[in-house]
């Protein structure tokens, strides 16, 4: 069968014993070898030896620390310099593709635009966004002309979220409203979302992603195993960048709302509230490892805020509710505190 095989494809008979050893022959040099001709194993270490392998590596490292610097960006409100080189358009088309992605992921469970819990969490995200338009720290070419648009998930088996997607539109599941528990303490949450778009951290995680892919492959020549390259890059570089930029969106959100007008010092509660949901929902034996999250722990947003409340409070005093703070809390000591309107009253 494969003698015929061959025969056809060459289309001449094959004489017998074309299958035997010629004589004079030295089958033992016979090897496979590679195309490229070198079958030794490239390494980082290789590239450094090499001096035709250093000029090009020293060009490509120039280049790209050129190309770094030049696109470092300041960050508003905190003044944080992170590197961004994707254009604004980018950002915003992810964002059209996410947002088609959550209205299909989500359909059903949306809410009317004129149901009292969406216009009432609207009137408190657009009272957020008013306060970012007078505060000359932040690009306003991320706010004007924006089509701000807010989308209430009534679904209860979805776990407690909020996010603000590039491009204004706006996604608040319910589950979460009974851990805001009151105008401020949503306030803290819109402000925190608002506040990653303001950052544009959307644009500096995905400007990050091509420097993490090169270390990975510089990381693979050295270790020679990928899950071990992964946990490094996730401990060391990507987690902690995450962590920054959340804390990043914490201090931000909480001086655009204390310039809103909403109460500041509620940020704590919100995240201590926060932190016994977490507690809650914990599973047995399961462990909160901070270093390995995306996210820092309850416990740190608490001593955070905490430290942040005095800039905070006096961005409330020099704000135009400072005067009204000052009847409020005059009120306050004579009638006794009123408690805020319940979230829960809105419709739901």
């Amino acid at each position: 069968m494969f003698k015929t095989g061959i025969s056809r494809l060459f289309k001449t008979p094959l004489k017998p014993g074309w299958l035997q050893k010629r004589p004079g022959f030295n089958y033992s040099q016979l090897s496979y070898r590679r195309f490229d001709g070198n079958n030794q194993k490239r390494t980082f270490w290789n590239l450094l030896t090499d001096a035709t392998s250093r000029k090009y590596l020293a060009v490509v490292l120039g280049g790209g620390t050129l190309f770094y610097v030049t696109h470092l960006e300041e960050a508003p409100v905190s003044g944080r310099k992170r590197f961004i080189w994707l254009p604004r358009w980018i950002e915003l088309k992810i964002g059209a593709y996410t947002y088609n992605s959550m209205l299909q992921e989500t359909r059903g469970s949306i809410l009317p635009a004129a149901h009292p819990l969406t216009r009432n969490v609207s009137k408190i995200f657009l009272k957020i966004v008013q306060a970012a338009q007078e505060d000359q720290d932040i690009n306003q070419e991320l706010i004007r002309g924006v089509n701000w648009e807010v989308h209430i998930v009534n679904d209860p088996r979805a776990p407690p979220n909020a996010f603000v997607l590039p491009g204004g539109k706006v996604f608040v599941f319910s589950s979460i409203l009974s851990i805001c528990g009151n105008e401020d303490g949503l306030a803290t949450v819109l402000s925190h979302e608002f506040a990653h778009q303001l950052a544009r951290h959307t644009s500096e995680n995905l400007s990050k992603a091509p420097i993490y892919s090169i270390l990975s492959g510089i990381l693979y020549t050295v270790t020679g195993a990928d899950i071990f390259n992964r946990l490094i890059l996730d401990a060391f570089l990507r987690m902690p960048a995450s962590r920054q930029m959340e804390s990043e969106a914490d201090f931000i959100g909480l001086m655009i709302m204390s310039r809103a007008c909403f109460h500041p010092e509620e940020s704590v509660r919100l995240w201590q509230r926060m932190a016994e949901f977490e507690q809650r929902s914990k599973r047995p034996g399961m462990l909160n490892i901070e270093f390995l999250s995306t996210h820092p722990a309850s416990a740190k947003r608490i001593e955070n805020m905490r430290e942040w409340l005095p800039k905070a409070e006096e961005i409330y005093a020099q704000s135009d509710c400072g005067v009204m703070s000052g009847y409020y809390d005059g009120f306050q000591k004579f009638f006794g505190s009123p408690s805020f309107a319940s979230i829960s009253s809105w419709g739901l």
